[in-house]
């Protein structure tokens, strides 16, 4: 009876556990499958975080095919076929993609009249124009920056490593790059800069033939620049916010890009006419005439 009494007793006790051992069984198995999903979801993390910074560092690279900046834009007057062929022939030699984008002319009159003058010509202000809707693309379309380059631009011979150089010296905060410039004096030196071309604060550079802007800097010049209410000229314009200290520009002296020299389109204006140590239309082949 004894042991009887005693099997049946250590079987019941059996029944009496198997619910315990099942609830603590769950709870064991839920606790694993919430450690394995938290583990799972820091993985995912770290490797979404590692791919973003590779997609950021890859971003951030400079391009060879845009020297450094999302596009390189020429303001183009489509007449100029002549112009459009050389710098073809530059783009070819150097590698680089040039978005050309068509320039409003003394023409548009309805466009023109919308605006203030501030004793302009008809051709200064659609220069001025043509400059100031480009900074409106660089917004709407969240670039980053952009080369903006004259249709009559000739380019330093080694300007992709010279540009790769200046990438390096160039602050992360910078807003305006002029890589030409006219009549400017020579800021202080930024950067180190062991090539011949190098990065400077600018002082009050002249010329829209070749200078970048960062979307920061396009904000700015969308508000300080008022087509409405300009100072003058869109270099001047430009020239005198960066006296005085309103947007971060930097130069690189000796320029990179140079005016190539032809007549002006605009009218009373005279041709500028600056050398590059190694010109790259010389190189082609062309002579000025």
């Amino acid at each position: 009876m004894n042991i009887s009494y005693s099997l049946n007793s250590d079987y019941s006790l059996i029944n009496m556990l198997k619910p315990i051992t099942k609830r603590c069984a769950i709870k064991i198995y839920i606790s694993f499958l919430i450690i394995l999903l938290i583990s799972l979801s820091l993985c995912l993390r770290l490797l979404f975080n590692h791919s973003e910074d590779l997609n950021l560092q890859k971003e951030s690279k400079p391009s060879n095919r845009t020297l450094g900046f999302d596009r390189i834009f020429v303001v183009h007057l489509d007449r100029r076929t002549d112009r459009r062929e050389r710098l073809n022939e530059i783009a070819s030699y150097h590698g680089l993609e040039f978005d050309y984008i068509s320039a409003i002319t003394k023409d548009d009159e309805q466009i023109l009249r919308k605006y203030g003058s501030a004793d302009m010509s008809p051709s200064q202000k659609a220069c001025y124009l043509s400059h100031y809707f480009i900074y409106k693309q660089i917004i709407d379309r969240g670039y980053n920056s952009v080369l903006i380059l004259e249709d009559d631009a000739d380019f330093e011979l080694n300007i992709t490593a010279a540009m790769a150089d200046i990438h390096r010296d160039l602050p992360a905060s910078w807003e305006m790059l002029y890589v030409g410039h006219c009549f400017e004096g020579v800021g202080g030196q930024v950067g180190k800069g062991s090539q011949v071309h190098r990065l400077h604060k600018s002082v009050f550079p002249m010329c829209t033939h070749a200078y970048a802007v960062s979307h920061s800097g396009a904000r700015k010049l969308i508000n300080l620049i008022d087509p409405l209410i300009p100072r003058g000229t869109v270099d001047y314009s430009i020239a005198v916010i960066i006296k005085e200290g309103k947007i971060a520009s930097y130069s690189v002296h000796p320029q990179l890009i140079v005016q190539w020299g032809d007549p002006s389109d605009i009218p009373n204006s005279q041709a500028l006419t600056f050398h590059l140590l190694n010109s790259t239309l010389h190189f082609l082949g062309y002579n000025r005439t």
